[in-house]
């Protein structure tokens, strides 16, 4: 994603924050990083498993 603040827009609505309660929450992340969601399939529950990973930037500079 482009900007750090994009997340925020897809991860709200994922773990179904109320609209109102929306304005107060920030899920930033840096540039190039990884966002990992899951629901699990028999209950629905749903998780963010990693916000904003950059792991794959590390190595990708190493080679």
């Amino acid at each position: 994603m482009t900007h750090g603040g994009s997340p925020t827009f897809v991860v709200a609505p994922w773990i179904k924050m109320p609209i109102e309660s929306a304005g107060y929450a920030s899920f930033r992340t840096p540039s190039g990083g990884i966002t990992t969601l899951r629901e699990d399939d028999f209950f629905h529950n749903r998780q963010v498993v990693s916000l904003g990973d950059t792991l794959h930037l590390d190595s990708a500079q190493a080679g």
